[in-house]
């Protein structure tokens, strides 16, 4: 935690959604209550190397939310502990969101009603900053320009909790056929200790059809009950909630929806956008359709031992999974290939039955001839001639050595035999295999790679796949975007639509406007054709978790293509220009990132190199780093488990569905579930590069770099005007640009770029007068 950060507040957290951003926490501010006026904050100042000590921490924070055709409710039950050996007293404030409409608030202090005063934003200015100024600290700052409840609380007796019960009515707002709902969980600034009891219930009932439900923040349960009513969860013990609770819905009378986030804060540049479609859950509870499959094993002697074992259960829970009507083909291969029948049969009892006796024999034995037992399974399928969903789920531990060994080779032949209607989905177990070799057969041909460790669950992730497989909502999918000029989108080509998915596709747009999206594909085998209207906004201040997915999105494919063809220095360049402005540093993007000699905005080289490392000859376990993740190695690696790492976070990276967290001190850098081998590169004593820690607030990112928060989009290697936190200049700086709040909010030692023009604000000097620089 950077001693940065304010060192007095306890935020009891109220809940409010809006489709415009939502800050709204209730805060503490705790006062001796014999003070005379203007009483003071009390405190304890921090000790050397200590974090700061606040009186005050959360122990339990239970919200039930009740949204009714966009009329939310929400009753919040918290308790917070005095750590104080006295009785203090405290003001409690509540700064309300721009814009919202809010009605019947009630607060409930250890069971008697509260009254309190709304104030509008002029006046809730006055005590924003008066508290700001008293504490020297600029967490209050994200509130100013929102008006405010406050009311007093008193007593908050000495090492006691305190409980207190709020609810109130809001009615929410949306944009197109989405709505935005948003919890202020961002305390770990404002409490003593971590939160021992968190917990989020949201209940919706609409009588449009719920479709896409979409948390871009937190990892949330999803419960459908019917195309109506929808149940969501959240559930976290001892923690430090570091950002809000964002949840979107959307509500479509079409059997596919299509929902739109936007940003572009700036008019001038590009802005970015999510497409999310979603299929309504009538169509998904429709009867699966009858579909082929071919499920090709590997029964090579390197499968021998616990992967023999994961691969068949896996196999015989395909198996078991598919319905009656489905046509089935088996395939197990090693040095030659062999077939459970010669030809796909139709799904009966007995074929079931006699599926699972072949697969309990089969043993593992002999070579690996991917590419024999690919194309088996293609001809096979490819015979039935029908309209229905195909696909391959392909189970392999090696690289092939026999049949066809040249990558290359075995790449030119499958994509030449498949007509496209086949999907290929593959699965690499241990490491010791060609892992771009699967992942270029699944790309493609239409599917997905994964990996699994010989100790991890095979099973698990082919029954999640296969229950997918076997419920799909449309095939063959295309997506078109008329009248708005669209660029750069990922994934390039839309695959398949499965029960249960939320499909996201991230892009560039030019110019603003309304636009007509057309989606068409195959349901139920025949041709279905959607349209959709959306609005492309001139300018979008919100939604910024928007350019980071389509960032890391974008550095996926890019990487991708170092791997495929070699490192290029464009590809380089615009991989690092994009790490640094969104914060998105992996152990690939972090070598790049030190390999540019130009050093393009935040000198991120020193904050990485620990000092000792910084003018002396690289240590021999940053030479091996090194060699492992720059992009030389990226290109080098093709099999073994620095190749299935590199798998493994690039398909994080092209499939991202959210921004990565906030990198806290002392993190490795990391992205999208991927905890990164850098740590065993590292050797002792100590790391070899060490991410520093980073900011995402809004669309921008800042680094914690000697002991200052830089704005990524800094480009000045010495700011030219410095100006002093708290002083007058800061407040009025504030003042003639409010949505900096914000920013400032991330510390009192910050370098960003205001206006164009790059301001540091620093506690320790600076212009204190109000001028006319800004």
């Amino acid at each position: 935690m950077s001693r940065y950060l304010p060192r007095l507040l306890l935020l009891c957290l109220l809940v409010i959604g809006s489709a415009l951003p939502v800050l709204a926490d209730g805060i503490i501010i705790p006062f001796e209550p014999d003070d005379p006026m203007p009483r003071r904050v009390i405190f304890r100042p921090p000790e050397p190397d200590q974090g700061f000590t606040v009186p005050l921490s959360v122990t339990r924070h239970r919200v039930k939310v009740e949204i009714k055709d966009m009329a939310a409710s929400t009753k919040v039950d918290q308790a917070f502990y005095n750590h104080l050996n006295r009785t203090i007293e405290g003001l409690y404030i509540f700064p309300l969101p721009v814009g919202a409409s809010i009605s019947g608030f009630a607060m409930d202090i250890d069971g008697k009603m509260t009254k309190g005063e709304l104030l509008d934003a002029d006046k809730a200015r006055g005590i924003y900053e008066d508290i700001v100024r008293q504490m020297r600290d600029p967490g209050l700052l994200e509130f100013m320009g929102t008006g405010l409840f406050k009311t007093r609380i008193y007593p908050i007796e000495g090492l006691k909790e305190k409980q207190v019960k709020i609810e109130y009515q809001e009615a929410l707002k949306t944009e197109g056929n989405l709505i935005r709902y948003v919890y202020p969980l961002n305390i770990d600034r404002f409490t003593q200790e971590p939160m021992k009891d968190v917990s989020i219930e949201i209940r919706i009932t609409s009588k449009t059809p719920i479709t896409t439900i979409y948390s871009p923040t937190h990892s949330v349960s999803i419960k459908k009950h019917g195309d109506h009513e929808a149940t969501i969860g959240f559930e976290a013990d001892t923690v430090r909630p570091d950002k809000d609770f964002v949840l979107y819905y959307a509500v479509s009378q079409k059997d596919l929806s299509i929902s739109l986030l936007t940003h572009r804060p700036d008019p001038t540049e590009d802005g970015t956008f999510l497409l999310m479609l979603s299929p309504r859950s009538e169509l998904q509870q429709k009867q699966a359709p009858a579909i082929d499959v071919a499920l090709v094993m590997d029964t090579s002697g390197s499968m021998a031992g616990p992967k023999m074992d994961q691969a068949r259960k896996a196999l015989e829970y395909c198996v078991n999974a598919l319905q009656k009507g489905s046509r089935l083909y088996l395939v197990s291969f090693a040095t030659e290939v062999d077939v459970y029948k010669t030809e796909p049969q139709e799904m009966t009892d007995q074929l079931r039955q006699g599926a699972l006796e072949y697969i309990k024999r089969l043993e593992p034995v002999g070579g690996t001839n991917i590419s024999e037992a690919l194309l088996r399974a293609i001809q096979a399928l490819k015979k039935q001639g029908s309209d229905r969903p195909a696909f391959i789920v392909f189970v392999t531990d090696g690289k092939p050595t026999a049949g066809l060994t040249e990558p290359n080779e075995i790449l030119r032949e499958v994509k030449k035999a498949n007509d496209g209607r086949i999907r290929l989905f593959t699965f690499g177990v241990g490491d010791q295999l060609n892992a771009p070799l699967l992942d270029q057969l699944a790309e493609e041909n239409g599917g997905t790679s994964d990996y699994v460790g010989e100790s991890e669950d095979i099973e698990a992730k082919v029954s999640t796949l296969f229950a997918k497989l076997t419920h799909p909502v449309m095939t063959d999918p295309s997506l078109e975007i008329r009248n708005v000029e669209v660029a750069q989108i990922y994934p390039q080509k839309v695959p398949d639509i499965f029960k249960g998915t939320n499909l996201m596709i991230a892009g560039r747009y030019r110019k603003p406007g309304d636009a007509l999206v057309s989606l068409t594909g195959k349901i139920d085998g025949q041709p279905v054709k959607l349209d959709y209207e959306v609005t492309f906004p001139e300018r979008e201040t919100e939604n910024g978790f928007v350019a980071r997915i389509w960032a890391t999105r974008k550095i996926g494919y890019l990487l991708e293509q170092i791997r495929k063809s070699g490192p290029d220095q464009e590809l380089k360049d615009e991989i690092v220009r994009l790490a640094k402005r969104y914060g998105i540093l992996t152990p690939y993007t972090s070598f790049l990132v030190l390999e540019d000699k130009e050093i393009r905005g935040p000198n991120l080289r020193r904050a990485m190199i620990p000092e000792d490392a910084v003018g002396v000859a690289p240590s021999p376990a940053f030479e091996e780093a090194k060699a492992r993740f720059s992009a030389d190695g990226l290109r080098n690696k093709q099999e073994g488990a620095d190749a299935v790492d590199a798998s493994m976070e690039v398909q994080a990276m092209k499939s991202a569905a959210a921004p990565a967290p906030n990198m806290a001190p002392g993190g490795s850098p990391t992205v999208g579930g991927f905890s990164g081998r850098l740590r065993a590169a590292q050797g002792e004593p100590g790391r070899i590069l060490q991410a520093p820690p980073t900011k995402a607030v809004g669309e921008r990112t800042f680094y914690l770099i000697d002991g200052k928060w830089v704005d990524s989009l800094v480009t000045d290697d010495k700011a030219p005007f410095v100006i002093k936190a708290y002083s007058e200049a800061y407040f009025a700086l504030l003042a003639k640009y409010p949505t900096i709040g914000k920013f400032l909010a991330v510390g009192d030692r910050v370098v960003l770029v205001v206006d164009g023009r790059t301001v540091e604000i620093s506690p320790d000097a600076g212009i204190t007068e109000k001028s006319d620089l800004f």
